[in-house]
């Protein structure tokens, strides 16, 4: 795993995993392949993608759930930048941006995933599985010229009677996560929207940044609440503070019409 430390981390000392969002984002390169938690742009690391925008990284290749929230939000603009080269998820049309950059050719997708399928992918990359068994769209998700950009067509299998893909596990250069809580020791506690994958995503990574909205001591978590361990996380982040998260998201449905009242 690469070394924070060396990038201008605070020091470790009382410290652990606790760094400055410039320490631990300058292990991110253009190139390279990048895991991003988040849900239709809910629980996103905010800080590590504003980071993104204003790096001039390019050629990323995005593996995350889906392009996020349209309407100029969070991850959506990592596309509209003309950073991601190829993404890898279960849809291309959440976002006006990503769906334009799609259309015009300038980020390639090889293939939609079902959301299922992309979950254990992922899964399968975190526990060193070569791949899944998934028996999911088995004569639909194979027709002929459905994905032109695939290299060779979906590789099948037959057991006990039955076909199944062959769906190589997903692995990245670095994952971004987004948990409520963590320690200086790196273990996660996550609350609503942002539980869902984020652990796997950092299992998953050669190296893994979790951005947190608040920072506690050791002892603080309660041991049935760590939802991704320390051992899996490489750099802590300060995230912005849960009631300027919570307004920022309603200011934006505000914003889009989804949310009855003035912005």
């Amino acid at each position: 795993m690469a070394d924070v430390e060396s990038a201008g981390a605070l020091p470790r000392g009382g410290a652990g995993k606790l760094v400055t969002v410039d320490a631990a984002m300058a292990v991110v390169r253009s190139g390279c392949r990048l895991m991003v938690g988040e849900f239709v742009g809910a629980a996103e690391p905010s800080r590590c993608i504003e980071w993104l925008l204003a790096s001039g990284i390019t050629g990323l290749t995005l593996i995350s759930n889906t392009p996020g929230l349209r309407g100029g939000f969070g991850k959506a603009r990592l596309f509209l930048a003309g950073q991601v080269r190829e993404y890898i998820g279960t849809h291309i049309g959440t976002t006006t941006e990503s769906t334009e950059e799609y259309l015009a050719g300038r980020t390639v997708v090889r293939q939609f995933l079902p959301m299922g399928t992309w979950a254990e992918k992922v899964r399968a990359g975190a526990v060193g599985l070569g791949g899944v068994l998934v028996p999911v769209g088995v004569g639909l998700l194979d027709e002929e010229g459905l994905f032109p950009q695939l290299e060779e067509p979906k590789p099948k299998i037959s057991l006990g009677g039955r076909e199944y893909f062959v769906e190589a596990a997903l692995t990245a250069d670095v994952a971004l996560v987004k948990a409520w809580r963590a320690d200086r020791l790196g273990n996660l506690e996550f609350r609503g929207t942002s539980a869902v994958n984020q652990r796997d995503l950092a299992m998953a990574s050669d190296f893994a940044i979790a951005e947190v909205n608040e920072i506690v001591e050791v002892g603080q978590i309660e041991p049935q609440r760590v939802g991704c361990p320390g051992v899996f996380i490489d750099a802590v982040v300060q995230g912005e503070p849960l009631a300027l998260q919570h307004d920022r998201y309603r200011q934006h449905w505000l914003k889009l019409g989804r949310l009855a009242g003035s912005a």
